[in-house]
């Protein structure tokens, strides 16, 4: 355990040192928590937000309509007019028919939209509790009440305690949802009876986020630990736990079927309505009910577009989410053929295709085997999905040709195998994003009409009634999928940082796009931005062949309004003659990353394609291309020339390096040319030779080049500016106060005077003058009164205006210090260039 601290500990330590060299870029908005991230359904909520760059802010979008922010104004005063929001808080309501559910988050300001981070609502009847005092040992435990929803934190090398009563024959189901919202923890339960013996453990049951049962035997008192598996923690370790006897799905069988059906499907899971025991299924130790349930599937086979906690394949998997009489939510897929069963009887199956057949890893080390009659010249698609269903399992595919030997007996030969489908993994570290996965699929052609047998097993060799797996096979049915993504532009080593694109006038983003194609498909995939602001444009990104990576160039005119919205990106191609469309989803990283954590990096899906403009801040460099040229044709072993044109707009620093960006089959290494500083013009060449670092064959090809450097940069000028003016104006209004408190003080110095000398005149005046002399008095006591209270008034308001004074210098020396003129790297985008690879003709 030791080992595992110091080495959390020196990973923390690394982050921590290296963190301003990493982030020393442009600036983008980054929210990293918002506090608190739950509201039930018809509540109102006042909500801080944390992150980096998140200034002036004006608003808070959410992806329910029916969740609305306002400003917290109640730092509004005659001298800050404009709510300074120092504590970014925001008064947040949701509708009272909002569905429960998670939903995203992102903050509007000075750098545009913030990455997206999770907002949960509960029903409208849930009990939140918020973890209070100390409860850092077995001792202190919080107690926690059946059906209830704590909200707390881990504490840095600690463990939360609570206590719960249970009674016998109560299945208690305890689940922390961390990940899943976006928290770091890395979450390990771990159950004890009351005299202190461990009941139950458990981590990583829905990725990250751990579950476990509580099955009192006898009425009794339990007490529940929760930690990080390496004790790490703080406010961004945090956690929802919730103790609970409502329905729980664990999986459903089969787990898929086909658009449009309707049929029975078995829901095995925990306090289910109307379950029963009677298949004896365990997980865990714990047996499973199980309930039949007649399902009807929606006609078109689509991915869900809400909140999806996942890494992006498994979002991107197609499905209907299906949940039972207020259970969790669980995806029943959509299958590409007639479904059936794995038969249990018989070792060696025999199946006709189209087929998609439904099974399990029955026990570890198991394997099943398939065999189907193919024609030759045929090509077969054979597909594995199991770990994008949130399954753990490592599948692996062996196909092989049955034959007889001569002496008839059983010849096999191997024709094809798969691990894991090609990855998306960026050799360059120029994107972190894990677009992978480990289910496998191959195609192969039948060289011969014949027997063919699918062997398919699970490398993690292990088993067990809920280790489901779909396995398709079929010819080919072309298509494809589409997943934009962004990072910080300037990863430096093995890094990776969430971003939202943000352009500057003049500025190009670069979009990654990825396009897992199906079944082999080869055709053009063309992508459009649409959506666009005035000002911003983009030209296609155009896939062939077997290409399914690239970059999209998004760009502002040099004039163009601020603006922050969602966009859509869509690719269209034709697919058995028909005109396919398919949009795309948006994934980025949950949190930045260090080559020394980086095993532990996680990004997900969002739920919209987010883009900003900010007009205020103009792009460093213009990078063009000379000339109209913007297609080559070049023999492999041929070399293409590109000329380029930088136009400076601020004070660059050292060289502009460029380089192609999105070249397919270009791994490490790539050609780069260095523009000086006080140097416009530069010609980068791409030698068209296949090696290690350039795996290269005839195709069509398009990229984009990307130019790094570093710029004299200014952080949000326009804050510093308005924050003299503040502070201009309250030393004004100071002044004026205290010239008014100095006057006030003379008055009320003249007053008393003149309120002694009534008096005085009162006390020795005759009887037939004291009815005047009184009323002169009681003149004098009033003026005396009404300059005081004048006095008091503007003295207070002096006061708060030094007061303000104070705050405004400092928010002025702040902004200012933020102002200061430094060196920021930064990446400038190319239009598209296409390039068009031929086979070196013969001589």
């Amino acid at each position: 355990m030791w080992f595992s601290k110091t080495c959390s500990f020196i990973f923390l330590l690394v982050l921590s040192l290296s963190s301003t060299e990493l982030m020393a870029q442009l600036p983008t908005a980054d929210l990293s928590r918002i506090e608190p991230r739950v509201a039930r359904s018809g509540e109102s909520v006042k909500v801080t937000l944390y992150g980096t760059n998140l200034e002036n802010l004006s608003e808070l979008r959410f992806t329910h309509p029916g969740i609305t922010a306002s400003l917290d104004t109640s730092t509004v005063t005659e001298f800050f007019p404009k709510s300074k929001l120092h504590n970014n808080t925001f008064d947040v309501t949701v509708s009272a028919d909002v569905p429960p559910g998670i939903y995203e988050v992102r903050s509007v300001g000075y750098f545009g939209l913030s990455t997206a981070r999770p907002f949960v609502v509960a029903a409208s009847d849930s009990v939140e509790v918020a973890e209070t005092g100390d409860h850092s040992s077995l001792e202190k435990a919080m107690p926690m009440e059946l059906n209830t929803v704590i909200t707390g934190s881990v504490p840095i090398r600690g463990i939360d305690w609570y206590r719960i009563q249970a009674k016998a024959g109560q299945r208690i189901l305890i689940e922390a949802l961390a990940e899943r919202i976006d928290s770091r923890l890395d979450g390990m339960l771990v159950l004890y009876d009351s005299a202190g013996r461990e009941v139950a453990r458990n981590r990583q049951r829905y990725n990250r986020d751990p579950f476990l049962e509580l099955n009192a035997k006898q009425d009794g008192e339990y007490f529940l630990a929760i930690s990080d598996i390496l004790y790490r923690g703080g406010s961004e370790y945090y956690y929802r736990l919730s103790l609970s006897d409502r329905p729980h799905i664990d999986f459903i069988f089969p787990p898929a079927g086909l658009p449009g059906s309707r049929k029975r499907y078995t829901i095995y899971g925990r306090n289910l309505p109307g379950g029963s025991l009677g298949e004896a299924v365990e997980i865990d130790g714990q047996l499973l009910e199980s309930v039949e349930v007649e399902i009807e599937l929606p006609s078109e086979a689509t991915t869900p577009e809400g909140f999806h906690s996942g890494v992006p394949r498994e979002g991107m998997l197609p499905g209907y989410d299906f949940s039972l009489e207020g259970s969790n939510s669980f995806r029943i897929g959509y299958a590409t053929a007639a479904v059936i069963l794995k038969d249990k009887t018989v070792p060696i199956q025999n199946v006709t295709l189209p087929v998609e057949i439904a099974a399990n890893f029955q026990s570890a080390g198991h394997e099943d085997v398939y065999q189907f009659q193919a024609v030759k010249g045929k090509s077969y698609c054979v597909e594995v999905i199991a770990d994008r269903m949130l399954i753990p399992v490592d599948s692996y595919l062996i196909v092989h040709l049955v034959e007889q030997d001569e002496n008839g007996k059983e010849k096999l030969t191997q024709v094809a195998d798969n691990d894991d489908i090609s990855t998306f993994f960026s050799i360059n570290n120029s994107d972190a994003i894990d677009f992978d996965t480990n289910d496998s699929a191959l195609i192969f052609q039948a060289e011969q009409d014949g027997l063919y047998r699918v062997t398919v097993l699970d490398q993690f060799a292990s088993g067990g009634p809920s280790h489901l797996y779909r396995l398709a096979i079929r010819e080919p049915q072309h298509d494809f999928q589409l997943i934009a993504s962004a990072e910080r532009p300037l990863a430096t080593g093995r890094t990776g940082y969430s971003v939202t694109p943000l352009l500057r006038s003049g500025a190009g983003w670069g979009i990654r796009i990825i396009a897992p194609r199906q079944d082999g498909f080869e055709g053009d995939i063309v992508v459009k931005a649409q959506g666009l602001p005035a000002g911003v444009h983009s030209q296609p990104l155009v896939l062939s062949g077997k290409t399914d990576r690239g970059y999209l160039v998004i760009s502002a005119d040099e004039k163009v309004d601020s603006w922050a919205g969602e966009i859509q990106i869509v690719g269209e191609s034709k697919i058995n003659n028909q005109q396919v469309v398919r949009s795309a989803r948006f994934a980025s990283l949950i949190w930045g990353h260090i080559f020394s954590d980086s095993i532990r990096v996680r990004s997900r899906l969002t739920t919209r394609i987010p883009l900003a403009v900010n007009a205020q801040e103009k792009a460093p460099v213009l990078m063009q291309i000379e000339g109209e040229q913007r297609e080559w044709t070049v023999e492999i072993g041929e070399k293409v020339e590109i000329s380029i044109k930088v136009i400076d707009h601020g004070v660059r620093s050292g060289n502009l390096t460029i380089e192609p960006f999105g070249l397919f089959g270009l791994h490490r290494s790539p050609p780069t040319v260095n523009i000086a500083e006080k140097e416009s013009q530069g010609k980068l060449v791409i030698n068209f030779t296949p090696n290690g670092n350039f795996k290269l064959e005839p195709g069509k090809y398009q990229f984009v080049l990307r130019g790094t450097g570093v710029v004299r940069y200014q952080h949000n000028l326009p804050a510093s500016i308005q924050a003299k003016a503040d502070l201009k104006r309250i030393e004004q209004m100071v002044d004026m106060l205290n010239n008014e408190k100095e006057r006030l003080d003379a008055e009320l110095k003249k007053s008393k005077e003149s309120l002694d000398q009534a008096q005085q005149q009162l006390k020795l005046a005759a009887a037939e003058t004291k009815v005047e002399l009184e009323a002169k008095k009681n003149q004098a006591q009033t003026e005396y009164e009404t300059v005081t209270q004048a006095l008091k008034t503007v003295t207070t308001k002096h006061a708060e205006a030094e007061k303000a004074k104070a705050e405004a210098d400092k928010l002025a020396k702040s902004t200012e210090t933020k102002a200061t003129e430094k060196n920021e790297k930064f990446a400038a985008w190319s239009e598209p260039i296409t390039v068009i690879v031929k086979e070196k003709a013969k001589k």
